[in-house]
């Protein structure tokens, strides 16, 4: 066994090894570098090891799967599949074991573990399903529900088979657990199969059963984190588990917290199934920032594994956790009409109605519900938590905890509305190019449940239900895709304006008519209850866009309405301000770096404007920029067009090239001004 410690020169492993393909051999090199360079004396062992003998360490319970694992996954055709990569030498991956004298709690793997380890065990953090695999077939009494794994090896063809009744009947079909034994005698496992030693195949047979055996010697690396600090360790997971099911500083937190309180992780997922069966379930990060919030640690979670917060605090903090979470889902259920988690744009957006009713002991004074509910529907609809997120909610809570009345929820609505000045209506432009991904959709979602829409085919109100719909909201397009998408792009026909909250049976009614041919049947109340605009002449496939346009105004006054808004009415009553509150402006990268204003700008400019860029999912965009206006012109490409503004830009940019994401950006910290290399703000 050859090992890399921590501090061996360039941080490179001495020898070749295979490695995971989640974990490449880059990121390998990182965990040692990251352990050489670790402030609080991790170490970090790097060794090729045989498969088989780290198969007998699981057996023998000299490594234990954390609770922080999720369970056994793999299907039978998995286990095949292995095999099979072992027998070619594919490279299967390494694993990754936790060092530690911390008391971590495990769970009972899926192998009967004959023996517990007199020594502190490893802990098991990536490799559980492989191992696991490997010791089902390598000791087929091992399989803890008694259900056998029969895996077999057609010698014929090479290959790992999961036989039928009819095969099993094959005597060429091997075994592979009679195959992987130690000092298994080849010649009379071919004899007994009716093979005679001098048939032709006999010697190449008995090469390929000897090499199955030879899965006992694979070499796998095995990676050794050795720390006692968690807030380590999950940042360690945190940046090198990308694929399969990650894991995060909240699954740490959780199994650092059971560690300390006996009865933590059942309390707490008992919780969680509560959450469940209530159709309002909240990860694991959000509920873990609420309750290091309500413990005094600030929302960065990871400080409730310090020294300080002991067994009484976290039982404290929980108690209080869960009372603030059940006032919080009662006020998104009742007064935001949010019937389920699913339709938050953010889990975090329930922290602050919990943290502020948990504070209020579940009582608001006269107009404050409405005012927490604009700020829900605020926080949603402009992506509040989609970067910053244990900052935002530090300051919240120092908010909760020092203002009182209309000027708490004045500020605390400020911060939510993002770069957009708070009594900015929305406008009809405003939901060009927004789709059914977008925050405003599920805002547009709840406008129609709190407003009773009814369903056009069956004339019944439309009610959310996550039983038979799962986690999606059922809509259909308007105008049907198959009439539209020969004529029309996909930005249009696929648009929220484009979009209705109606029920399969009224797709089906619908089928493949022109609104100009199914609207006539239906009721016109029930058409202005999900905003379609009366003049019939907007139905027709010619006027496809006229219709998009007025429905957009509709849909931007519904918006304006939930958030508290004032009307838009088809006017542009007042500019977007482009400007984040004070106190979260972004700051230059440079921060010495000179800030160009008057003539120094107009040294920059060309006949076009500035000229700036960016560069978003690996391609790079030239735009110019006119400081006077603040216009941004996008002259061909991706996003090509004239903006308002540098964020509007930027959202245009981000929607063109990677439509599935969350598209705000702040323009200012988006675009770059290409003769100097600093961001645009700088020349605010």
């Amino acid at each position: 066994m050859q090992r890399v410690q921590a501090g061996d020169g360039e941080c490179r492993p001495r020898e070749r090894i295979s490695l995971h393909k989640t974990l490449t051999p880059q990121a390998a090199v990182d965990i040692v570098c990251l352990a050489q360079y670790s402030q609080v004396g991790g170490g970090m062992g790097l060794a090729n090891e045989k498969i088989i003998s780290q198969v007998e360490d699981l057996l023998k319970g000299r490594v234990v799967i954390p609770s922080i694992q999720r369970d056994f996954v793999w299907m039978r055709p998995d286990v095949r599949d292995l095999f099979d990569s072992l027998y070619r030498g594919y490279p299967v991956g390494a694993l990754l074991l936790w060092k530690t004298n911390l008391t971590v709690p495990f769970k009972t793997a899926a192998v009967v573990q004959t023996a517990t380890s007199a020594h502190q065990p490893l802990y098991l953090l990536d490799g559980q399903q492989r191992l696991t695999s490997l010791a089902w077939v390598y000791r087929p009494e091992s399989k803890a529900d008694g259900r056998l794994i029969d895996l077999r090896f057609d010698v014929r063809t090479e290959e790992f088979v999961n036989p039928s009744a009819i095969q099993r009947k094959d005597p060429l079909l091997f075994p592979v657990s009679t195959l992987l034994q130690e000092n298994t005698q080849f010649y009379q496992v071919l004899n007994k199969a009716g093979v005679p030693f001098d048939a032709p195949e006999f010697d190449l047979w008995t090469q390929r059963l000897q090499k199955v055996n030879s899965i006992r010697h694979h070499q796998i690396a095995v990676i050794t984190y050795e720390s006692d600090d968690y807030e380590e360790v999950a940042e360690l997971f945190a940046r090198l588990n990308k694929g399969g099911r990650r894991l995060s500083k909240g699954d740490l937190v959780y199994s650092a917290i059971a560690a300390r309180w006996a009865e933590g992780l059942e309390t707490m997922d008992t919780f969680h199934q509560e959450l469940q069966d209530s159709n309002f379930v909240l990860n694991r990060e959000a509920v873990l920032r609420l309750m290091s919030l309500l413990a005094g640690t600030g929302a960065h979670h990871i400080k409730l594994i310090g020294a300080d917060v002991d067994e009484a605090a976290l039982k404290e903090a929980w108690q209080a956790t869960e009372r603030a979470l059940r006032f919080a889902v009662d006020f998104l259920r009742g007064e935001c009409s949010i019937p389920r988690s699913e339709i938050l744009s953010s889990p975090n957006v329930a922290i602050v109605p919990a943290l502020l009713l948990h504070h209020r002991d579940g009582k608001l004074r006269p107009g404050e519900a409405q005012l927490l509910r604009r700020w829900v529907y605020t926080a949603m609809g402009f992506s509040h938590y989609s970067l910053q997120v244990e900052g935002k909610l530090d300051a919240e809570a120092r908010l909760i905890r020092s203002r009182e009345g209309e000027d708490l929820f004045v500020e605390l609505i400020r911060r939510a509305s993002g770069t957009r000045s708070v009594d900015s209506p929305l406008q009809a432009r405003d939901l060009e190019q927004k789709y059914s991904t977008h925050p405003f959709f599920k805002l547009l979602y709840i406008a129609a449940l709190r407003g009773r829409a009814r369903d056009w085919a069956t004339n019944i109100a439309i009610s959310d239900q996550p039983m038979h719909s799962g986690a999606k909201i059922e809509f259909h397009h308007v105008f049907p895709r198959a009439r539209v998408q020969p004529a029309y792009a996909k930005e249009e026909w696929n648009s929220l304006a484009n979009l209705a909250f109606v029920t399969g049976q009224t797709n089906k009614m619908i089928s493949s008519k022109l609104p100009a041919e199914y609207m006539a049947g239906i009721a016109r109340e029930r058409l202005a209850e999900q905003w379609i605009p009366e003049d019939p002449e907007l139905r027709s496939l010619e006027r496809f866009p006229d219709f998009l346009a007025g429905r957009r105004r509709l849909l931007a006054d519904v918006l304006n309405e939930l958030l508290g808004l004032p009307s838009y009415g088809g006017r542009d009553a007042h500019p977007v301000s482009d400007e984040l509150p004070a106190d979260e402006e972004v700051i230059a990268e440079d921060p010495a770096a000179p800030t160009l204003v008057g003539a120094r700008v107009q040294e920059l400019r060309t006949e076009q404007g500035i000229e700036i860029h960016a560069t978003y999912e690996g391609r790079r965009v030239d735009a110019y920029y006119d400081p006077s206006s603040r216009i941004v012109t996008i002259p061909s490409g991706p996003g090509r067009g004239e903006y308002e503004s540098p964020s509007g830009a930027a959202v245009a940019l981000v929607q063109a090239l990677n439509p599935h994401v969350n598209p705000n950006r702040n323009g200012w910290s988006f675009w770059a001004v290409t003769a100097t290399g600093h961001l645009l703000q700088s020349i605010r």
